[in-house]
């Protein structure tokens, strides 16, 4: 019986505008629109009471209190004053921010949509199988981040004299999350390095120690952990990411002088 009612209620609403009134709170509507929203915000428990007729009205008689306490609050003198309008201004600027990050994101999502489309970004099973061929290893590292070329000697100094490299990470990394780990980096496939410590990461070998090393975030220091070959089919997608990261880099290159980039503030230089 239960099951009947809630298949009659959901036809009943689907056969109305959704735009109709429901109710009215002196100048405020409730729309059907504005009752199913509402509702899909609740529990599924209790949507499948609202599905039947005592529970429709209760739920209604909710969006009612609602509404009144939203005519009061506008017939009031609280709209008029100057810390609502100040806290309206800055609720419409953030808004506004987040209109503007989400038109942005939407407008980045179909370029690259449409860059995959028409082929820049597409990357073929044999492109994948050749690099595949080329970079098999995926490697561990631990690595310390310093601010200065002196401090990463010191620390590559002690490491390859025996100490724990780990401690030293926990003690002196800047890098804060991988620090907490004891410099432990996750498992990386030939271009998902930073690009300035690719090659000596792989070249070294297992255990060995190097540095320093400099990057455009400080100097590091580096140690091998492990070393093993990883087969083509659990490598697939990383290396369809790798290499289409890889085409994005040269395409953006080659528009680069339509869009010079100046850092205006000092330190940032």
């Amino acid at each position: 019986m239960r099951y009947i009612l809630i298949v009659l209620a959901l036809l009943a609403a689907s056969c109305r505008n959704r735009d109709d009134t429901v109710a009215k709170v002196g100048p405020l509507k409730i729309t059907e629109s504005e009752f199913q929203r509402k509702l899909a915000e609740v529990a599924q428990d209790y949507q499948n009471y609202v599905a039947t007729p005592n529970g429709r009205r209760q739920f209604l008689d909710i969006l009612i209190r609602e509404k009144l306490i939203l005519a009061a609050a506008q017939s009031s003198d609280v709209p008029r004053s100057v810390d609502f309008r100040v806290q309206l201004d800055r609720l419409k600027a953030d808004e506004d921010e987040r209109l503007r990050e989400g038109r942005d994101y939407l407008l980045t999502r179909m370029w690259l949509a449409k860059l995959r489309g028409n082929g820049t970004l597409q990357t073929s099973e044999d492109e994948i199988r050749d690099y595949h061929r080329r970079y098999p290893l995926e490697i561990e590292l631990r690595h310390i981040l310093c601010a200065s070329p002196v401090e990463a000697e010191e620390l590559a100094k002690k490491a390859r004299a025996g100490a724990s490299l780990t401690a030293l990470a926990r003690d002196h990394s800047l890098d804060a999350s991988s620090a907490a780990e004891g410099g432990r980096m996750a498992p990386a496939l030939y271009g998902e390095v930073i690009p300035e410590l690719e090659d000596i990461a792989f070249k070294i070998r297992v255990g060995e120690t190097a540095g320093p090393i400099k990057s455009k975030f400080g100097y590091h220091v580096l140690r091998k952990e492990s070393e093993r070959r990883v087969d083509f089919a659990a490598a697939h997608d990383r290396i369809a990411r790798i290499m289409e990261k890889q085409k994005l880099d040269r395409y953006l290159q080659s528009v680069q002088d339509k869009f010079p980039v100046e850092v205006v503030d000092e330190q940032f230089k």
